[in-house]
């Protein structure tokens, strides 16, 4: 089956139209990355909501804008193909993952953002694949029809150069990081970024310099200035010392080696890139001698040199396999892991809390179950395929566009198989739109029907889908602003100082407002629980929080809670998973059982574990 594309004239010639949604695109991709100031309990919220409201933003705008008009105005041979092309197979991935967030016991409530952020993922996919194939199918030579793509690549690109500074500071100046521009380190000599999290940091560079790499080739770029900002990243990368990052950088150099249709300038300057990170490496290290301290970067070495490459991963997934093997079909629920891992007898559990599998596999299988992940799986394989002949596409402008998104989700798939990113808002919506253009550049062969263009407007689905579209917008973009509002009425229960005007009201009616929330009142109920004298009396608002995260102070409360209620085995049983997580903090509860004169030694907490099951541990 023949595959046409029109012909495009030289890159020389490509200029990039000007226009006004450019800007505000960039800086709801870069600002998420970039915003330091955090409110208690959730550090990452005011970074994810910017991602959700601002892209949110940018697709109600794109929609009133004349650019959503001129986008389909005509249902041309470019904008149709064969029955699940690569774009309507992201969608339904997307849309089946949705699906499976409320597949669950788990408080509704709790569910509701992250099935909003997959549907909002799959417009953006959409309308993402929709620009690349009209981009890809129009042959022009100024690059107007560019825009998303563009514009996510520009935001990528300052979110790392930015970054890099606030890197510099968090190392080099540390008492400069004061929380409002630069958020403070947790680990001396070790750049977290405004993200707070060394991995994330290290994603965001990279693909900042595969940004880099993109514009230098759409712009025209003389190669130094490629090899400066590449340089520059990098570096970075060496001051948070993530074991992810080296994993990247190889892989950068790896694109430079293969991609013969990048300059012969900006392909050694991706390959140096493994030399300026060694480099880099040993002038650390030196630096640190004369601080009297040791470079970070030599702790991860060392680690991972001693067979402890992936810190405690190793036992949560065996931890995580175990519950797969309990729970083969339908999983433990959406939203369920941590309570049914920490209420599942694992005596050589990792000490750690953990809220995820730190796999992106494991965590469908665990939550979802294996079915359900064949079935991803099996529509993720069938997206590979569909994008054959995307990447060695004969105009060089477009299959380089191909290549670059394709490094892009290689990286944020690989940093997916040691953490979870695609779990923060701000890295699963850009991802979205990452593999929403590469969906839409994959070529596709010409229909049967030589029927001439029919104007979309003309069409009953093209005009439905339009109203859809502004629907969808304005109701992420509202939604966002609820959040925001429930989201201050929570945060004032641990900051009395956020409450307008300076005069909070008691804590407990704090409390109790915050209990109001749909979405994040299982921070109040947590707050409430914990510091109730006799839990037990306040049993019913156990529910929400034991779905969020399980740590000391919780399952101290829940045992006692259950203790009161005259329910012992399930109260021992809590008392016996707290004992394995072998947490200082947990001490005091225990303290009864080291003087075994005083009391019943085998009473609670102190007594046998029961070794109940997840299930009966529920409220």
């Amino acid at each position: 089956m023949k595959i046409a594309w029109p012909p495009m004239s030289s890159l020389s010639q490509s200029r990039p139209a000007t226009d006004p949604l450019m800007p505000l695109l960039a800086g709801a991709v870069a600002l998420p990355f970039l915003c330091a100031p955090s409110f208690s309990p959730t550090t990452t919220f005011l970074n994810q909501w910017l991602s959700f409201a601002g892209l949110a933003l940018v697709l109600l705008v794109w929609r009133l804008s004349w650019q959503a008009v001129r986008h389909d105005v005509v249902m041309s041979r470019a904008t149709r193909g064969a029955r699940w092309n690569a774009l309507q197979v992201l969608i339904a991935l997307l849309l089946l993952l949705a699906v499976g967030q409320g597949w669950t016991d788990a408080p509704l409530g709790q569910r509701l953002i992250p099935i909003a952020t997959l549907l909002l993922a799959a417009v953006l996919a959409w309308i993402a694949g929709r620009s690349a194939r009209t981009w890809a199918g129009s042959g022009e030579a100024d690059g107007a029809g560019d825009l998303w793509w563009h514009g996510l690549l520009v935001g990528l690109l300052v979110a790392g150069l930015l970054s890099v500074l606030v890197s510099l500071v968090q190392v080099f100046a540390p008492d400069l990081a004061d929380g409002r521009w630069v958020a403070a380190t947790t680990t001396p000599g070790r750049a977290i970024g405004n993200m707070r999290q060394p991995n994330q940091l290290s994603t965001l560079l990279l693909w900042a310099c595969a940004a880099a790499v993109w514009l230098s080739h759409r712009h025209g770029w003389r190669w130094p200035v490629t090899a400066l900002l590449l340089t520059l990243l990098v570096g970075a990368e060496v001051l948070n010392a993530s074991r992810t990052g080296m994993v990247g950088v190889a892989l950068l150099a790896i694109w430079g080696v293969v991609d013969r249709r990048l300059s012969r300038g900006v392909r050694l300057a991706m390959v140096a890139g493994i030399a300026v990170y060694l480099l880099g490496w040993w002038a650390m290290e030196q630096w640190a001698q004369l601080q009297g301290q040791m470079y970070y970067g030599d702790d991860q070495l060392r680690k991972t040199l001693h067979g402890d490459a992936s810190s405690s991963r190793g036992k949560i997934w065996a931890n995580t396999l175990a519950l797969i093997a309990q729970h083969p079909w339908t999983g433990v629920g959406a939203g369920t892991f941590n309570f049914a891992w920490s209420m599942t007898p694992f005596p050589d559990r990792p000490v750690a809390f953990f809220d995820h599998t730190h796999n992106i596999v494991l965590e469908l299988a665990v939550d979802l179950g294996l079915p359900f992940l064949l079935l991803v799986l099996a529509l993720a394989a069938l997206f590979v395929w569909r994008l054959r002949g995307a990447l060695t596409q004969a105009d060089a402008l477009r299959a380089q566009s191909a290549r670059c998104a394709a490094f892009l989700l290689v990286l944020v798939l690989v940093h997916s198989l040691l953490e979870y990113p695609l779990w923060y808002v701000y890295f699963l919506l850009p991802t979205a739109l990452i593999a929403g253009w590469l969906a839409g550049l994959a070529p596709q062969a010409e229909p049967r029907s030589t029927s001439r263009d029919v104007p979309a407007a003309a069409t009953l689905p093209v005009r439905m889908a339009r109203l859809l579209l502004l629907a969808v917008s304005a109701t992420a973009l509202l939604g966002a602003i609820e959040a925001a509002r429930q989201y201050h009425d929570v945060a004032v229960v641990f900051d009395p100082g956020l409450v307008p005007g300076g005069r909070p009201g008691p804590l407990a009616e704090r409390i109790a407002q915050g209990q109001r929330s749909v979405l994040f009142g299982h921070h109040a109920d947590y707050a409430r629980v914990t510091m109730a004298p006799q839990p037990e009396q306040v049993f019913e608002d156990f529910e929400r929080p034991l779905f969020h995260l399980l740590d000391t102070r919780l399952m101290v409360a829940y045992a006692r809670a259950l203790h009161g209620r005259g329910d012992e085995a399930r109260a021992q049983h809590v008392a016996a998973r707290l004992r394995e997580f072998r947490n200082p903090a947990a001490a005091a509860f225990f303290a009864p059982c080291e003087d075994r004169t005083a009391g019943d030694p085998t009473a609670f907490p102190c007594g046998p574990d029961p070794a109940l099951t997840a299930r009966d541990l529920r409220p």
